[in-house]
Formats: C-alpha cells, sequence, structure tokens
C-alpha cells in the first residue's frame, strides 16, 4: 500500500484539539518541516506530548496554538532556556503537566500494551508526585515496596523524522533512536517525514535500523531536511546560526512577525531557499 502523501495531506486530517506526540529530543532529529505545515494548517487547542522538547514546542507555543504541554524537559541544549516556552510557562498561559523522561516513556509504553498504567520506581522521593496529580502511589501486592502508578498516555497523532523510508511506511532511524518507536506504536495515527524516499527492497538492507514498521504509519512524506533546525544523525548537524536567530526572534514581537512570515509560512522549499539552499546547508552542516 502506497502511504506517500503531502505533509499538507497529513496534517489535513489533524483536528483541533487533537493531542499529539513528538519525536526527536531537543535538538536532535525533530520532525520541524511537519511542524511548520502543522503551524499552517491553522489548528488549534492541541495538546503537545514530548520527552525532550525543544524548537518544536516553542515554535507552536509562540504561534498561540497550543493549550496543554505534557513534558519532562523543554529547552535548546547549551543555546539555553527556550523562550516561548519560558514565557507560557512563568505566565501560566496554557496547561502545563510535568513529567519525567522515563515516565513519559511508560506512559506510552502503558498504552502500547493496552493497560491503564504501569509501575515504576521513577519519582519516588522526588517533587514530581507533588506537581503532577496524575500519578498514584501503589503498594506492590508482591513485595510490599511502594511504586508510582503512571497512567498511559493516549496520543491522537504522532509526528516524527526519519533518515530513509519507504512508500509503505518503513522507516530507517540512524543513531539514537529516542522515543519515536514508542510514539508511534502509541499514537492512533503516525505521520512521518525522511530525508529520502527509497525502495522498500533498498531500505532492507538496513536490517534492525528499520525501526518504524508500516502498520504503525498511516503517511510518509520524502522532505529532505525536514528536521532543520535540529539535526539528523548522520546527515548533518543542528544549525545553532540559525537557531540563535531564531531565539532572537522569539524575544522582540517585531522580529517575530517576521520570522513567522519568512520562515514558518511557506512551503518547505521556499523554507529552505530563505535559508540559504541546500548546497550551502550542506557546506555548513553536512556530517
Amino acid at each position: 500500500m502506497n502511504k506517500v502523501l503531502t505533509a499538507e495531506a497529513m496534517l489535513d486530517q489533524i483536528p483541533d484539539g487533537a493531542s499529539i506526540t513528538i519525536g526527536g529530543s531537543s535538538l536532535s532529529r525533530k520532525p520541524m518541516a511537519l511542524v511548520r505545515a502543522l503551524a499552517r494548517s491553522g489548528r488549534k487547542d492541541l495538546t503537545l506530548i514530548v520527552n525532550v522538547g525543544g524548537p518544536e514546542v516553542d515554535l507552536l507555543l509562540g504561534l498561540g496554538v497550543v493549550s496543554k504541554v505534557i513534558y519532562a524537559f523543554v529547552g535548546f541544549e547549551v543555546m539555553g532556556l527556550a523562550p516561548n516556552f519560558r514565557r507560557a510557562r512563568q505566565g501560566q498561559i496554557v496547561e502545563f503537566e510535568e513529567w519525567t523522561e522515563y515516565t513519559v516513556m511508560a506512559g506510552l509504553d502503558a498504552a502500547i500494551k493496552r493497560v491503564p498504567f504501569l509501575p515504576t520506581r521513577s519519582g519516588l522521593a522526588t517533587d514530581v508526585l507533588k506537581v503532577n496529580h496524575a500519578f498514584r502511589t501503589m503498594t506492590d501486592p508482591f513485595t510490599g515496596q511502594q511504586l508510582v502508578a503512571v497512567p498511559a498516555i493516549h496520543p491522537d497523532f504522532a509526528l516524527i523524522h526519519v533518515n530513509y523510508a519507504d512508500e509503505r511506511g518503513n522507516g530507517v532511524i540512524l543513531g539514537d533512536g529516542h522515543i519515536d518507536v514508542l510514539c508511534a506504536k502509541a499514537a492512533k495515527t503516525t505521520f512521518m517525514s525522511c530525508e529520502r524516499l527509497v525502495h522498500a527492497d533498498e531500505l532492507q538492507r538496513f536490517g534492525r535500523d528499520v525501526q518504524i514498521l508500516r502498520i504503525h504509519t498511516q503517511g510518509v512524506a520524502e522532505m529532505p531536511w525536514g528536521a532543520h533546525p535540529t539535526g539528523c544523525a548522520p546527515e548533518y548537524r543542528a544549525d545553532l546560526k540559525h537557531l540563535e536567530e531564531y531565539m532572537a526572534a522569539a524575544n522582540d514581537p517585531a522580529k517575530w512577525a517576521v520570522y513567522q512570515d519568512s520562515m514558518v509560512f511557506v512551503e518547505h522549499g521556499q523554507y529552505l531557499d530563505r535559508i540559504g539552499g541546500r548546497e550551502h546547508l550542506v557546506s555548513r552542516l553536512h556530517v
């Protein structure tokens, strides 16, 4: 079955109020081209579910289309704090639910296993249990030890970006897979972008690196440099220069409006042209 779609065709299926889990981690392999297409779609009141969030969360918060964020961390690593996220968090503009990296994984895994919760020790003796009332403590019926019950997370949609994919929706992830497999399996509908579409026979040469299976995906789009400005190992590094420009724009209302017009509300090909084109990106960022 051919699952190749445009980004717009995929994201047209996402309604207002949907919950969306996003793959990648921090400045690594975020599906930024899909996120920008989501921003252009006009959807609102979205719930974002991330483990370690970065520019994708910050961008959507800055556009005012998010009503809730479930997260372990959101930031720009060595670049500093995420400007739009920080303002929204401090101003309590939207609802924030603080988890840990492991509990986000456990919540997605519970959904995959079709159980209401999973027990873990993660969160014990921490303030996570004070700030997140979704968790419960419980007693292990076998040992009597105290555990944390992590409720299942059921995303409506997952957005992920991979290195290679075939038209049937199988995806190759080279390097750290982060939580993308959990996202793809837990979501009701998974949309995937890739650096390059390849024939199914060629894809099978990657063996265990075919981490995303077609049974979990409903759409795939070829979008070279689709993780930019985050990195996509081993293809290219994160674009720290562009992230500096993004952060400067996010801290200035006038510059933020210009950034949206020039970098968000344009199709992916135009976006690549405006950041210098593919040859320029290769010369600066290709590993």
